[in-house]
């Protein structure tokens, strides 16, 4: 077997993508063209649209931390009509480094995903005191080793036994596999109290399990962020913790309150669903705000350029 590498240069794939981008917009004459999180997207290709149809409302709908922002992607930015930042706390970085108008749109449910489902007549692998799901990281994986005591599953992909500490104790609480879909609500539907923790990229929030939880109407233990306070109301519709000692508390807390879970359940599934935080709603306020931008001017394409180096 041969088992030398093989290197391929994808710059001319991104520049045929682009090419074939420009020649759809030509093609359809669309009136909005949103783009999510612009990778692959060149800066000049948005440029050629803008004096190609000065009149096209151009959106980038950015889903991720200003941590994961390159070069290519910062130099789209000033391109955009509007862009979306899913942080309150991430608008002024994004304006700093170009963009011409950032507004928050955080994460929101996909409520044909994310719906409470039936529980089970018996006890099945998802059944379990504490949950969390998710992808590993170090700071996660420090909190939930002084958990392990409870009855405590974490899903997620295999980083979890090939990242974890050769002795940690987290990994005999993996559950083998990540859980997407309807796997995921059933897991919040057969679970007490599911865990929500943030990281430092993600960092305030709201992520997108902040919707998604209480969307399943699961109860969610969710680290404290003025972001996320935003939107729900403590021991109302969200419970917090603060590190270990009060994650330790809470949990002890509620898992002995059944009750007191289900209403903070009932009423984050309301405040959801019924709310304005599905993709639904999310859909609408982009619809309202291309309505308020496409009678507006456009500005000179020089305008655009300004400022990129």
């Amino acid at each position: 077997m041969d088992n030398s590498w093989v290197f391929v240069h994808i710059e001319p794939w991104w520049r045929k993508a682009n090419l074939q981008f420009l020649q759809l917009v030509n093609e359809i004459k669309p009136d909005l063209i949103l783009v999510i999180g612009t990778q692959g997207v060149r800066a000049g290709t948005l440029a050629q649209l803008r004096v190609r149809h000065p009149q096209l409302v151009i959106y980038c709908i950015y889903p991720d931390s200003p941590h994961n922002l390159d070069t290519d992607r910062i130099h789209c930015l000033p391109f955009f009509d509007r862009v979306t930042t899913s942080s309150p706390a991430w608008v002024q970085a994004f304006t700093s480094l170009g963009a011409r108008r950032v507004t928050y749109l955080p994460f929101a449910a996909d409520t044909d995903l994310y719906q409470p489902t039936e529980l089970p007549t018996g006890h099945s692998a998802l059944t379990h005191d504490l949950t969390f799901i998710g992808t590993w990281r170090a700071e996660r994986e420090i909190l939930l080793n002084e958990l392990t005591d409870y009855d405590l599953v974490v899903w997620g992909s295999n980083y979890w036994q090939k990242r974890t500490q050769p002795h940690s104790p987290i990994k005999k609480k993996w559950g083998g596999r990540s859980l997407i879909g309807p796997e995921f609500a059933q897991a919040c539907s057969q679970s007490k109290i599911m865990l929500n923790m943030m990281d430092a990229i993600s960092w305030p929030g709201p992520n997108m399990r902040t919707f998604e939880l209480p969307a399943c109407r699961a109860f969610a233990l969710t680290e404290r962020s003025a972001a996320v306070l935003e939107i729900f109301r403590e021991g109302e519709t969200i419970e917090w913790f603060d590190g270990l000692v009060e994650a330790r508390e809470k949990i002890t807390f509620y898992l002995k309150h059944e009750n007191l879970r289900e209403q903070i359940a009932i009423a984050a599934h309301r405040l959801v669903v019924e709310g304005g935080h599905t993709y639904n709603a999310r859909v609408r306020d982009i619809v309202r705000w291309w309505e308020l931008d496409r009678g507006k001017l456009m500005v000179p394409l020089q305008d655009y350029c300004h400022g990129i180096i």
